[in-house]
């Protein structure tokens, strides 16, 4: 544990935690540390902060600097502290090629497969003018990010099920590369055109109805959805990414010049499934470090300071850490955390529904978190989040599901981008009203949309790292019911 003290009596104290890919703790007496300071310092308030960007010692510390200091003279109380979470992690530029610094970022996050990364970096720069070097792109992203058979991190795979979910495997791994690479080079032309255009389509509130006005099937969807508590999705960022199977086959027209074009755009879906692997590893990786390292973390920290609230904020991936780590605390002595925000989510929308719409039996696999924390888990989303828009419906398709009367969008859509679906009661708030004074629940599920805040972004990623804004500051500390 290391930290950074306040020195002038404005900035609030903050530390750091560690885990390893495991969910170890690189330091085992971080937690005992870590709550001593917190109580030399009379610590009221502990926020903890989980993103995914940990590409190296630099970039963390400068993610987290930034976070920070989004806080500062946002909150009226001095009993406020900051824990950030480091982990094995890392995020990609919106480049679309590999650098020296993402090459050594890989290794980091794939420690023992120096190799494999300098063979997909290989073919990645040189770009073989041969349909089957793509699959091979494909066979090397398998055997970089695959994890042993009874590897506890398998448990972690997807949030579209509860404990009546066998293992699986990501479908853009093993379906063909070629096909796969031409869905991301589709999703990356969507993205381009997406960005360039002035105005983003609204939300779409389709509130259930039953009695005679009940339609037999929603507008975009099954009966089952048509019934499923909460708001409609978002209508999908591109009607291509809305269709039932958005991966097809399309012909290969050997030896001519359109198979060239064809070539150029299929290398540059090869770049995006190598960025969207490493992105499902590192958020397979996330749930198994937020329940068996975090958790447990929280536990003690909890009963080594029992006058203090613990807070968990999460951004991206680490938003899926951070809510599994708040599943896991419902098994502690110590209780459970005080809130939680969860910034553009890489989690499925319907993560924390009692009942898939789409299936008989079974809810999402953090279904009951709410009850497991003292105050409110508030989802902030934006439709300006491209990455979890276009991008990770794609690369969220388990084996075997196949969406066959809704889109990609709705069976396998983001938390980050239309908020939490499927959750009975519910409610849908824009920032600035949940910023008004006690707007926000004190307990259960809201969705915030701040897309009129998250909004600025390059694509293919879009407004998915637009969260350095106070009014997300604030929000946070609204949550928490923090004096601001």
């Amino acid at each position: 544990m290391s930290s950074s003290e306040n020195g002038t009596g404005t900035t609030p104290p903050r530390w750091e935690i560690e885990f390893d890919a495991d969910g170890g703790e690189t330091d085992g007496e971080q937690v005992e540390r870590l709550a001593d300071a917190a109580r030399a310092e009379d610590v009221r308030h502990l926020v903890v902060l989980a993103h995914a960007t940990h590409n190296d010692a630099d970039t963390s510390a400068d993610v987290d600097a930034r976070l920070h200091a989004q806080f500062t003279d946002v909150t009226a109380d001095d009993g406020v502290g900051f824990v950030s979470v480091r982990w094995p992690c890392m995020t990609f530029t919106p480049e679309p090629h590999l650098t020296d610094a993402t090459e050594a970022a890989l290794n980091r996050v794939f420690p023992g497969r120096e190799d494999l990364v300098a063979d997909l970096r290989s073919l990645l720069d040189e770009r073989p003018r041969q349909f089957s070097a793509v699959d091979d792109v494909g066979m090397a992203l398998r055997r970089l990010v695959e994890a042993p058979l009874h590897s506890q991190v398998n448990a972690y795979a997807t949030d579209m099920g509860d404990e009546l979910l066998p293992q699986s495997d990501p479908a853009m791994l093993f379906d063909s590369a070629s096909h796969v690479c031409e869905g991301f080079a589709r999703a990356l032309e969507q993205a381009r055109e997406e960005t360039a255009r002035a105005e983003q389509r609204p939300e779409r509130i389709e509130p259930p109805r039953t009695g005679s006005e009940a339609p037999t099937v929603s507008k975009s969807g099954t009966l089952t959805e048509s019934e499923t508590a909460g708001p409609r999705p978002a209508d999908a960022p591109t009607d291509w990414l809305a269709r039932p199977d958005p991966l097809t086959p399309s012909a290969r027209p050997f030896g001519s010049a359109e198979s060239q074009r064809v070539l150029d755009r299929m290398w540059d879906g090869a770049h995006q499934l190598l960025c969207q692997a490493t992105s499902y590893a590192m958020r397979r990786r996330a749930g198994l470090i937020g329940d068996v390292g975090l958790a447990p973390a929280l536990g003690r920290l909890a009963e080594a300071l029992p006058d203090t609230r613990i807070h968990l904020v999460g951004h991206g991936a680490g938003a899926r850490l951070v809510a599994f780590a708040a599943r896991g605390a419902k098994s502690g002595a110590a209780g459970p955390v005080a809130s939680v925000t969860l910034l553009q989510a890489a989690l499925s929308h319907f993560a924390f529904a009692p009942h898939l719409p789409q299936q008989m039996r079974g809810g999402g696999a953090l279904a009951g978190v709410a009850e497991c924390v003292a105050g409110p888990v508030v989802c902030g989303y934006s439709h300006h989040d491209l990455e979890l828009g276009l991008l990770f419906p794609l690369a969220a398709r388990m084996i075997g599901e196949s969406p066959s009367l809704v889109g990609a969008d709705r069976l396998w859509g983001a938390l980050g981008y239309d908020g939490a679906q499927g959750i009975d009661g519910c409610p849908t708030l824009t920032l600035a009203d949940a910023l008004t004074e006690d707007a926000l629940p004190r307990s259960g599920y809201v969705s915030v949309d701040t897309s009129e805040t998250v909004r600025s972004g390059a694509p293919p990623q879009g407004a998915h790292h637009d969260v350095f804004h106070r009014d997300l500051a604030r929000l946070v500390l609204a949550a928490g019911r923090i004096r601001t």
